[in-house]
Formats: C-alpha cells, structure tokens, sequence
C-alpha cells in the first residue's frame, strides 16, 4: 500500500525563484531534512526524465535511491519517482498567490506486509516523517525570505549629506545644556 505524506507552507518569495531553488537539488541538504546528499550526473539542469541520485536517512538507517523526474512544469509542478519503485515519490507544487508562493511537497512511500506493519506506520513512522517535511518546508521559507528581504543598502552606507551624529556623551552635554 502506498502512503502519502503532505504539507504546504506560503513563502514571500516570486513563484521562478521558489521553483529554482527547490530544482537545484544540490540545495537539498541544506534544507531538507531526510537528504544527506543529492547529486544529477554530469551536472545537466534539471529536466523530465533526468535521473538523480538522492542520498536518504531515517534515524540510523541511510540508503541511495535514484529517481527519474516525471513531471516538470517551469513554476508549477516538480514531481520524482523512484526507478524501481512507483510508489516511492517527491512532488512539489508551486502556486503563486498575490506576493506568496505556495510551496506544496507529498511524500509518498510503500508499506509492505498488510494491516499490522500499516497501522505501525500511521503510529509511530508516518507523524514523524509529516513533522520532518513540514519541519524542512519552514527551514526552506526562512531561507528564502532571508535572501529576498536582505536590504540593498548596509546602514553604515546611509548618511545624510552635512548631517554629523553626535556621541552619546555630547548628546549627553547637549541636554544638560539646554535644561539649565
């Protein structure tokens, strides 16, 4: 049986750079927390039916799992899924709302072995990976809107011609001045 995992999170950010942050997978780690490593061969841009190699981890346990793009709409739809496995898959969906991106992933993973093995993944397997994508699409939020709200000037570069600022101890004096 296949299980699917989703969650959504607005981003302040355009719809195009949501889109080509989320398509550089080399980025993955930085943000998404099952990704220890992920790699396109010959380093092509991204595109359908390009092969990539993701390097996963839950808990102690890691694997390599290599996944064929399957869907890719320039600022919509980012979809992978596994090579020897259709049930395993990463979609991302883009939405542009006003000023906010709405960054949409499902998570989608087969549990094999019947009733009891499925009941212990909706118990203990599934909350965890729900809070870890929900957890990575928050860390991938902050980032953007960190990189899109930087200021394009520093504070130190911001002066008005002919004004001086005074130290604290002459403003200090200053006041002390004008009260007596």
């Amino acid at each position: 049986m296949r299980v699917l995992c989703s969650q959504a999170v607005d981003v302040r950010a355009p719809t195009d750079q949501v889109f080509d942050y989320v398509a550089d997978i080399t980025r993955w780690p930085s943000w998404f927390a099952c990704v220890v490593s992920a790699q396109q061969p010959q380093d092509r841009p991204l595109d359908l039916d390009e092969e990539v190699r993701v390097c996963l981890h839950a808990g102690r346990r890691r694997w390599q799992e290599a996944f064929e793009v399957t869907r890719f709409i320039r600022n919509a739809f980012l979809s992978f899924e596994a090579l020897f496995s259709a049930a395993r898959r990463i979609d991302f969906r883009f939405e542009r709302r006003g000023q906010l991106t709405r960054l949409a992933c499902t998570i989608g993973y087969p549990v094999f072995g019947g009733m009891l093995p499925l009941a212990m993944d909706a118990v203990f397997r599934r909350p965890r990976i729900a809070r870890e994508l929900r957890d990575s699409l928050v860390h991938l939020k902050n980032m953007m809107e960190e990189t899109v709200n930087e200021p394009a000037f520093n504070d130190d570069d911001f002066h008005f011609s002919g004004a001086r600022a005074a130290s604290a101890p002459q403003r200090v004096a200053q006041q002390t001045l004008r009260v007596g």
